[in-house]
């Protein structure tokens, strides 16, 4: 009996010691997963340095509107770390509006020491022209016309630029979807100009933007039961389920096809794919007293479909494919995990999870190696969704006070609040 009872306690203390290390070694951040993050976001010291001189007015009376042009233009470039940028005050003090008036020796050596520099100039408040000059070859690597607003312009030059230096499309331009209030929001990636998107007069959750930005899927709850509806961009009416039970989580493919789960064949939550318009479901799992919700589409490939189910015990992220086989366990970590989201390369998934017992905050896990690194820390934070760069990522967090959209770097670097009045529920597309 003795016997027996020292192999029980010897199990179960080697049962907490294992326990113990897969936490640990789940939460600290692997050298070759800092290593490949490293090359993704520009830290200081590292990568190329960019000079941004203040666009120049060819015209009266546009001051507000170079003044928002500059201010956007610098927010739009820092964040989206693809360069250092050198600080204003080693600029040189000659106005700099056009290539005639540009002598790379100021720009080249101490102490600003560029190797690019933007610069321009605003003939009216809706009109502009840019360049981005690499002051080591003293060659032009872009020019630019603008048009729009201030804004916007600011978001087109800084796109141009991010491209040029890069090779990836840029972010500013692209949208935010949310839930303020009852309704679908939108709004530019870095918060402003938000607009109302559905106006259904009932409760809108979870919305989902296309990978290509043109469609977006949404739970309403216009009927008796929850279901899914998708618009285009324009407002549009496109399609929607008609089930009985509870219809969520929607997430659309590369190429229009819907995801989402549903207890319409019972008491359990279980995965199903239809055609963009919501018709033609057909089933992907069936686990007894188990839920499968937050499927998310593998943006890369449109095969896969990362998603919760605590078919082990605990809600945890498996994988199956697009028709349903294959179904596999990604990470099982312990705890509570929920909303995986993929990268649009491929390459991560961000998702929710409580660490084992303590807050929500936001993970990200390599695909290929399973490693995991915490991104936030203050606060409770959820519900993660991808920059189409795959560089960044929103998330709503409640570390104010009540929940608002908040978006950092991949590492968890430059977290920046992006809603005021409560905000909800990201979804981010071009």
């Amino acid at each position: 009996m003795k016997k027996v009872v020292l192999i029980l306690s010897v199990l179960i203390a080697m049962s907490a010691v294992l326990a113990y290390v897969k936490s640990v070694s789940a939460q600290q951040v692997p050298e070759e997963m800092r290593r490949q993050i490293g090359t993704i976001i520009v830290t200081p010291g590292n990568g190329p340095s960019l000079g941004v001189a203040d666009f120049q007015p060819r015209a009266g009376g546009i001051d507000v509107a170079l003044g928002t042009f500059n201010e956007v233009l610098w927010s739009d470039l820092k964040f989206a770390g693809i360069a250092n940028l050198v600080g204003k005050s080693l600029y040189p003090s000659t106005r700099l509006a056009d290539p005639a008036s540009l002598r790379f020796e100021e720009w080249g050596n101490d102490p600003v020491k560029a190797d690019y520099l933007a610069f321009g100039n605003m003939v009216a408040p809706n009109e502009g022209q840019g360049y981005l000059y690499d002051i080591k070859t003293q060659q032009q690597v872009l020019t630019a016309r603008l048009s729009g607003d201030a804004r916007l312009m600011a978001h087109q030059f800084a796109d141009q630029i991010v491209k040029a230096l890069s090779g990836l499309d840029g972010i500013a331009t692209s949208k935010v979807a949310y839930i303020h209030g009852n309704e679908v929001s939108l709004m530019d990636y870095d918060g402003y100009g938000s607009r109302v998107f559905t106006r259904d007069g009932s409760t809108a959750l979870f919305p989902a933007l296309s990978p290509d930005g043109k469609r977006l899927a949404y739970v309403s709850f216009r009927n008796i039961h929850p279901n899914i509806v998708i618009r285009g961009i324009d407002g549009g009416l496109l399609g929607s389920t008609q089930f009985k039970g509870t219809t969520t989580s929607p997430t659309l493919a590369p190429d229009g096809r819907l995801a989402f789960s549903s207890s319409k064949d019972g008491d359990a939550m279980e995965l199903y794919v239809s055609g963009g318009d919501g018709s033609n479901a057909k089933r992907l799992t069936r686990t007894r007293n188990s839920i499968n919700i937050s499927p998310r589409w593998n943006p890369k490939t449109g095969r896969e479909i990362a998603f919760i189910s605590d078919r082990g015990g605990l809600p945890q992220i498996y994988i199956t494919d697009a028709d349903g086989t294959s179904q596999r366990p990604l990470l099982n970590l312990g705890g509570h995990m929920d909303s995986p989201a993929w990268s649009p390369d491929g390459r991560f998934i961000a998702f929710t999870w409580d660490g084992g017992g303590g807050p929500f905050n936001i993970y990200l896990a390599d695909v290929a190696t399973g490693q995991v690194l915490k991104l936030t820390g203050e606060g409770r934070n959820e519900f993660p969704t991808w920059s189409p760069d795959s560089r960044h990522i929103a998330f709503q967090s409640n570390r104010t006070g009540r929940w608002e959209v908040w978006v950092m770097h991949i590492d968890g670097g430059e977290p920046k609040q992006l809603t005021r009045a409560g905000g909800r529920f990201p979804s981010w597309s071009k």
